[in-house]
């Protein structure tokens, strides 16, 4: 539980990241070598640990190559949804969404039941992730179909990789090795999309970037994220990972210098307690 919500605040760094790095790139870029660095970082820590042939095994394995489309998927669908409908609103549909399919198809796949624990922390962090989202909006934001249904895909997409890497992952197969064979594929499926833009990491600044983006914010939050499907059930991971939006206001307003209204704050709030609850429940489970 910790190392979920380890990763998350490693994930909630990228904005400020990207912000702070003064890098004019594309957000298909980034996320293209992002994931390219970070899935190599992945494949080294299992060649290091001499679990290469796991790697050869898993690449044969088509719900390997199913989970490294939808890591793929995750972030093209993302950023353009966010293109098309805005930030705020492309974050809801497709972070709001992530735990509730998350755990719903890990029950269809003939996973636990969700526990009303889990029903109910859920929707309390879809609520503040809602008044946090809402509290962003501009008022010339506008309503769009496609950039609707291409979050709602992301959501989905994040939760096939979530529930699947949970299934794949077993004793003799870590999960630092099932998520590297995933993201390798995914950075090959997604390389062609970002790398016209490449060039603008060849500078010191675009250098820091990637190797924080790639190395600490995707590589070592996904080794922690790995121990998390070990050892929880998908929705219980998915939910924890809404502390990431909570961390990444937290650092726009002590690191950006952004400002933070009433409802921000409620918001984060109500995504607090959620994880507050599903924490406590998760100690005295075990689950």
């Amino acid at each position: 539980m910790i190392a979920v919500l380890i990763s998350a605040t490693l994930f909630g760094t990228t904005g400020t990241a990207r912000i702070i790095s003064g890098v004019d790139v594309s957000s298909t870029s980034i996320a293209s070598v992002r994931l390219l660095v970070g899935a190599l970082g992945l494949v080294a820590i299992s060649v290091f640990a001499r679990r290469w042939s796991n790697l050869l095994m898993l690449w044969r394995k088509p719900l390997v190559w199913v989970m490294g489309a939808g890591v793929a998927a995750y972030q093209a669908l993302f950023f353009i949804g966010t293109g098309l409908v805005g930030v705020a609103v492309g974050t809801l549909a497709s972070l709001a969404l992530g735990p509730l399919m998350a755990g719903v198809l890990a029950w269809a796949l003939g996973g636990r039941r969700p526990s009303r624990i889990w029903w109910g922390s859920t929707l309390i962090a879809i609520a503040g992730l809602t008044v946090l989202t809402w509290s962003g909006l501009t008022s010339g934001a506008e309503f769009n179909v496609l950039g609707i249904l291409a979050a709602v895909g992301a959501g989905t997409a994040y939760a096939v990789y979530t529930v699947l890497g949970s299934r794949i992952t077993i004793p003799s197969l870590p999960a630092t090795d099932v998520l590297a064979a995933s993201f390798l594929l995914g950075s090959l499926m997604l390389l062609p999309i970002g790398a016209s833009d490449f060039h603008a990491f060849v500078s010191t600044d675009g250098t820091l970037l990637v190797l924080w983006l790639g190395l600490v914010a995707t590589t070592g939050a996904y080794v922690l994220f790995g121990r998390g499907i070990t050892h929880l059930t998908p929705g219980t991971v998915a939910t924890l990972n809404l502390a990431e939006p909570v961390v990444a206001t937290v650092l726009g307003v002590l690191v950006v210098h952004e400002s933070i209204s009433g409802l921000s704050l409620i918001g984060c709030g109500l995504i607090a307690t959620s994880l507050s609850v599903l924490a406590i429940s998760t100690v005295r489970n075990g689950s």
